[in-house]
């Protein structure tokens, strides 16, 4: 158990560190900048518990701010309602920062965020976790407001021993300027 819990810390580390490492060092891939603007996401989500899967909606929004042509901050607010395979309803609520790396209308980033999740079976509270955790996201944004991406965060919580949560969220976005 320990050896999977050391593998899948490193995994994660390596994974982030990764992606940030390539955002920042390809700076003449970026052709276009981002927009200040709000979004709103709505998609699917998939999540793995202890062995037990879940899957629903994810549903969010957030703020877009630049800081440069290729670089941007969004601050956002993020729910999903999951059914787990273990016959129980999975809440899941987020609030955090991205930062995004731009390459013309592609986007690559690392997030940080505030994670509550509460497990629920017959109408009563089973188990509850929460604390800060890390993720990675890309995605695509168009010109006219659309766009998708994808996200993947991972939960282990010191709070509540044993307890390591991974999931994947898959979003259309919309974002006005």
């Amino acid at each position: 158990m320990h050896l999977r819990k050391t593998m899948t810390t490193l995994w994660r580390q390596y994974l982030c560190n990764g992606c940030f490492v390539f955002a920042a060092c390809c700076p003449v891939i970026a052709v276009a900048e981002p927009q200040n603007g709000f979004g709103a996401y709505v998609g699917y989500i998939g999540a793995s518990e202890n062995g037990v899967s879940s899957d629903g909606i994810s549903i969010g929004v957030d703020a877009q701010f630049t800081i440069n042509d290729s670089w941007s901050l969004n601050p956002y607010l993020m729910t999903s309602a999951e059914h787990s395979s273990a016959a129980t309803t999975v809440s899941d609520e987020l609030v955090g920062m991205q930062i995004r790396r731009w390459f013309g209308e592609w986007f690559a980033g690392v997030q940080l965020f505030a994670h509550d999740r509460l497990i629920v079976a017959n109408g009563t509270a089973q188990n509850s976790a929460y604390g800060a955790a890390p993720g990675v996201l890309a995605g695509i944004e168009y010109p006219g407001g659309w766009g998708a991406e994808i996200q993947a965060e991972t939960l282990e919580n010191s709070a509540t021993p044993g307890v390591l949560r991974n999931a994947v969220r898959l979003h259309l976005t919309y974002r006005w300027y």
